[in-house]
């Protein structure tokens, strides 16, 4: 499960303004984006107004995208889905679900149960990257006496 696309969750303020950073998510399919930990857990214990940035190197896409609902599942509420106000056309990385044939075969699969799907979105995010640590490098700003040095010409 190669991510081919990057999502990255933005707050939006009341005036309707995007916001700050809150986290990433996976584009599983192109209505439907799935919040990567640890922010999943925060929006499903709180949902919030949010949108979404996509952004794929091929194909140079680059979109900004309304959500307009934060899904919480109630029997996993580890799984927060946003669903998107239009359909994406950064390439999305699915739901690995594995069909089994239909052993009567009226069908050529019998569908999957929803354990089985909520085991495969759960195999998404157990592939998400892990958050990127914050910078704790202090900076010129972040010093008082070596911003009076950087002043001065000492680096």
């Amino acid at each position: 499960m190669t991510r081919q696309a990057s999502v990255v969750v933005y707050g939006v303020g009341d005036a309707g303004a995007t916001g700050e950073f809150l986290g990433a998510a996976t584009l599983i399919e192109p209505e439907f984006a799935l919040v990567d930990p640890p922010l999943n857990r925060i929006l499903g214990e709180e949902p919030r107004a949010v949108r979404v940035g996509i952004f794929a190197a091929a194909g140079d896409i680059a979109e900004v995208v309304d959500i307009v609902r934060v899904r919480v599942l109630p029997d996993a509420p580890d799984v927060v889905l946003l669903q998107l106000a239009v359909a994406s056309v950064a390439p999305a990385v699915g739901v690995p679900v594995e069909l089994h044939e239909d052993p009567e075969g009226i069908e050529p699969f019998v569908q999957p149960t929803r354990a089985e799907i909520i085991a495969a979105v759960r195999r998404v995010l157990a592939a998400a990257p892990p958050p990127a640590a914050p910078d704790m490098t202090p900076h010129v700003a972040d010093d008082p006496i070596r911003w009076l040095l950087h002043l001065f010409g000492n680096d």
